[in-house]
């Protein structure tokens, strides 16, 4: 049965049985550790609990929009930035850039001390790292801007996916090519008018937060995977292999040097007003 054919008091009541302040629902299995983070630096006692897919989520949200069920959800911007209907409420939180990925990866220090260990050395990567995100984020500018665009005026075309492997230069790259993404906006590109796409550079330009925080999160993984591979290679000589559930075990805390990233800093504040508000 639906945890929502249940009363909303039971739905609110559940962090009780955990001794817990409050209580948080969250998208999907990757989601508790990464809230929960976030809910600790801030200082705010909560049972996360995961719902099962964004749809579900959504049943939630409409509960405290329309109810004043007084639980919390936790869940990803998306694109909202840049959307007008925009579903805002001090009991719904959401992440600074699209999603969690997009804060999971953005910090080279848990990285850097795995890649250290794998090469039985201390490395420094800050520098390939930051100039990766950097050359990686702008490379995909164009399809950040389609993907807004499509999500702003309900196209309904696949932009970024869940993968960013066709648009990687060669199976093991972490590099975009320029050739296949080129061919790929030309081909959905009939699909939007340039009043629209204008539009959308307009507000991308007009918009503080780094390029990055626009991409959607899973189509990031597979880079990045290479990329730590390649690292590796680079100052060990040897190679090694990497799943995806290895990167979330080694990138999910990212806490280090939290109060000097807007990216956690902005989303612990806005928690922080739940406790504030009690």
């Amino acid at each position: 049965m639906d945890d929502l054919d249940y009363s909303i008091d039971a739905l609110e009541a559940k962090g009780l049985f955990y001794n817990k302040t409050i209580t948080v629902y969250v998208e999907g299995k990757d989601d508790p550790l990464f809230w929960d983070n976030l809910f600790n630096l801030a200082e705010v006692e909560a049972h996360i609990e995961d719902v099962g897919g964004s749809q579900e989520l959504e049943k939630y949200i409409s509960n405290i929009i329309d109810s004043n069920a007084e639980f919390y959800v936790a869940t990803d911007n998306d694109h909202n930035d840049f959307l007008e209907d925009i579903t805002s409420h001090p009991n719904i939180i959401r992440t600074y850039g699209y999603s969690i990925e997009n804060t999971m990866y953005f910090s080279y220090q848990e990285i850097e001390n795995t890649i250290s260990k794998f090469c039985r050395k201390k490395v420094n990567i800050s520098t390939d790292f930051n100039d990766w995100i950097n050359d990686f984020s702008t490379s995909v500018r164009d399809l950040i801007i389609l993907d807004i665009a499509n999500h702003k005026y309900q196209k309904g075309i696949c932009i970024f996916g869940d993968n960013c492997y066709k648009f990687l230069k060669g199976q093991k790259s972490s590099e975009i090519c320029e050739v296949k993404t080129e061919k790929f906006i030309e081909s959905v590109k009939p699909n939007f008018s340039n009043e629209e796409i204008e539009a959308v550079e307009k507000l991308i330009n007009q918009t503080d937060k780094e390029l990055w925080f626009h991409i959607k999160g899973h189509f990031i993984t597979h880079a990045i995977l290479n990329l730590i591979k390649k690292l590796v290679r680079k100052y060990s000589g040897h190679s090694i292999g990497l799943t995806p559930d290895f990167l979330y075990t080694l990138t999910i805390d990212c806490k280090e040097n939290w109060e000097s990233r807007i990216d956690i800093k902005t989303v612990v504040e806005e928690i922080v007003k739940i406790k504030n508000s009690a």
